[in-house]
C-alpha cells in the first residue's frame, strides 16, 4: 500500500547495485509512487487503491493470470540486497526448474537449507541442490525464490493474506519444494510490524546506507 511505497526506493537500488542495472523488474502494487523509478523498473497498478490484507492472494492471483512468463523471481519490497548476487547461479538454478517441471519453487536464501527434513538431491552447476519433503512447514515460504507460475496458480488460495499463505497453503506431494546448500541471494529483511528493525537496517553496507537514510520516512 502507498504507506510502505517508500522501501522500493531503497530495494531498486539495491537491486540495481547487487543485481544489475540491466535485469528488467517489475514492480506490483496499487497506487503509482510518488517517486521516479530506475529504468529497467516498471511499475504494475493492479487496482486504484489498495486491497485489504485478507484479499492479497486475490491480487496475487489477478497479476499472474496476465504474465505468460514460465518462471519468475518473487521478491516482497522489505527484502533488500546486501551483497552480490549470484545473477548467474540463478539462471543456472532456473534452467533446472525448466527441466525439472514438477518444481514449485527454488528457494534462493537459507530458508529450506534450516526448514528441516532436508536432503540432498544432487549438484547443478556450482550448487548443491537440497529438497524439503512435502509436509515441511512452510513450503510457500515468500522468502525470495524462483517460481513456476502455473504451479502457484495453482496451489494459490484466495482470501488469504501473505502471512496465512505462507502458514496455510500446503503444496500438493507432487509439487517440489527445492534450494540449495549456498544462497544466490543474501538480503536484509527491513521491515516488521509496521517497524524498521535497526539490525537489519545495520546490515546494508555503510557506503550505500547513508544514500538509502535520505529515503527513509523519519
Amino acid at each position: 500500500c502507498a504507506k510502505y511505497s517508500w522501501l522500493i526506493r531503497p530495494q531498486a537500488y539495491l537491486l540495481n547495485t547487487y543485481w544489475s542495472a540491466m535485469q528488467p523488474f517489475t514492480v506490483v502494487g496499487f497506487e503509482f509512487p510518488e517517486f521516479e523509478l530506475p529504468d529497467n523498473f516498471t511499475f504494475c497498478s493492479l487496482y486504484p487503491e489498495s486491497c485489504p490484507a485478507d484479499e492479497w492472494s486475490n491480487a496475487l492471483i489477478h497479476f499472474l493470470n496476465t504474465r505468460d512468463e514460465y518462471l519468475f523471481v518473487f521478491l516482497l519490497d522489505d527484502y533488500w540486497p546486501i551483497r552480490k548476487v549470484d545473477n548467474v547461479g540463478i539462471e543456472t538454478l532456473a534452467e533446472y526448474m525448466r527441466i525439472h517441471t514438477d518444481v514449485l519453487r527454488m528457494d534462493l536464501t537459507d530458508d529450506r537449507l534450516y526448514a528441516g527434513g532436508r536432503f540432498d538431491v544432487e549438484s547443478w552447476g556450482h550448487y548443491d541442490i537440497i529438497e524439503t519433503a512435502f509436509e515441511t512447514p512452510y513450503q510457500m515460504s515468500l522468502q525470495a525464490g524462483i517460481w513456476n507460475r502455473e504451479l502457484m496458480l495453482e496451489v494459490l488460495v484466495p482470501g488469504k493474506t501473505p502471512w496465512e499463505t505462507e502458514l496455510q497453503t500446503q503444496p500438493p506431494e507432487g509439487m517440489r519444494v527445492l534450494g540449495t546448500r549456498q544462497m544466490p541471494i543474501r538480503y536484509a529483511n527491513i521491515y516488521k510490524n509496521g517497524e524498521i528493525i535497526q539490525e537489519q537496517l545495520d546490515r546494508v553496507p555503510q557506503e550505500h546506507r547513508d544514500t538509502i537514510l535520505q529515503w527513509m520516512p523519519e
